[in-house]
């Protein structure tokens, strides 16, 4: 019987003990609470730090991508643009060498001449 504490049960003593604990970690606890407080009155007095500097070279920034977008979509609508009017130019082409070759053929005899 090696008891340590005479008289009293052990589940007693074990609460005892973590409320003794608590007990201890409260001053701790408040203590961290109130220099928290302290350091944030502080921050609130003092003066924050201009950062005009770092918006203007977001603005900057940002208009720089905002042109750059809309410069790489003009550029791919001129290109587009350009494309478009070569298709459309080959299909002429093609068609004024359709009509071309149809006038050069030679009408068969059943047909009618158009009047014209």
């Amino acid at each position: 019987m090696n008891d340590l504490s005479p008289g009293c049960p052990p589940e007693v003593q074990d609460r005892s003990h973590d409320d003794a604990k608590q007990q201890s970690g409260q001053p701790t606890l408040q203590r961290a609470y109130m220099d928290r407080a302290r350091r944030a009155v502080e921050r609130e007095h003092e003066k924050s730090p201009s950062r005009v500097v770092q918006h203007l070279v977001a603005l900057v920034a940002a208009f720089a991508l905002t042109f750059g977008i809309l410069y790489v979509f003009d550029a791919f609508l001129t290109s587009m643009q350009k494309v478009m009017r070569m298709m459309d130019e080959q299909e002429e082409r093609q068609k004024q060498e359709e009509a071309d070759r149809k006038r050069r053929e030679p009408i068969p005899a059943y047909v009618v001449p158009p009047s014209g």
